[in-house]
């Protein structure tokens, strides 16, 4: 199934199902966390940088950043959520904060108290070491993205982000929505709106992409892969360790 960014019955459900097989007494303590859903509109925000936060979020649908503002105004997307994700969880031990969550689209969300994961860690070790097991693949793609921007060039940067973003979509097909615009992609990928236009040009000329209108259709997925040297064993989870 195509999570795209819609809704389904649960989506933190629908990710931990990809991950291990779940029991029925799993299933009902995760969906414990999904029982106040919320609306946010595009722009608003779902915490502020340097306040007390006491809740995390599960997403719905729709999408969903972290960003770090600098203080002279520039910005640089730490995340992009897609549904199914936990949003704050990479901040688990901070009391305050160190990014604003943000929402890219219309979407809905479930905040639900931090305290509600001690309860299910207690319960299930199996959920427990599953969370974990996320938190560090949500590790991993920070650090590749830290590689991406600082030893990447432009085309190999956009290359790699559009593979990227196939693959968590978990689309079969080449061909996917995308609604961030190109001043989004440049927050995320360390360079200027104008420079992703030129950017995306560039892989059009290849004969490597098409995009119109946040639609991107990938016409040579491998040549995306050897521009960008995209290695997918960062995005891969292991549901057992020894």
């Amino acid at each position: 199934m195509d999570l795209a960014f819609g809704n389904v019955r649960s989506c933190i459900v629908h990710q931990f199902e990809r991950v291990v097989d779940l029991t029925e007494d799993e299933v009902n303590l995760l969906m414990t966390l999904e029982n106040n859903e919320r609306e946010f509109q595009v722009g608003e925000e779902l915490t502020r940088k340097g306040k007390y936060n006491k809740y995390f979020y599960t997403l719905q649908s729709g999408l969903a950043c972290a960003i770090k503002t600098l203080a002279d105004g520039q910005r640089q997307v730490l995340d992009i959520f897609l549904p199914g994700q936990i949003i704050g969880l990479q901040e688990i031990g901070l009391k305050n904060s160190f990014t604003e969550f943000r929402a890219l689209t219309r979407l809905k969300a479930h905040p639900f108290p931090k305290q509600s994961l001690t309860k299910i860690f207690e319960q299930s070790p199996k959920l427990a070491k599953i969370f974990f097991t996320i938190m560090a693949r949500e590790q991993a793609m920070l650090i590749e993205r830290i590689v991406n921007i600082s030893r990447r060039n432009a085309p190999e940067r956009l290359a790699h982000f559009l593979v990227e973003m196939k693959m968590r979509l978990g689309s079969c097909a080449c061909d996917f929505h995308l609604p961030i615009n190109q001043s989004l992609i440049g927050d995320t990928l360390g360079i200027s709106s104008v420079h992703v236009s030129r950017t995306l040009k560039h892989l059009r000329d290849l004969g490597l992409i098409d995009n119109k209108q946040g639609h991107i259709v990938i016409t040579d997925v491998d040549g995306l892969i050897k521009l960008s040297s995209f290695d997918s064993g960062y995005l891969e989870t292991l549901a057992e360790w020894n």
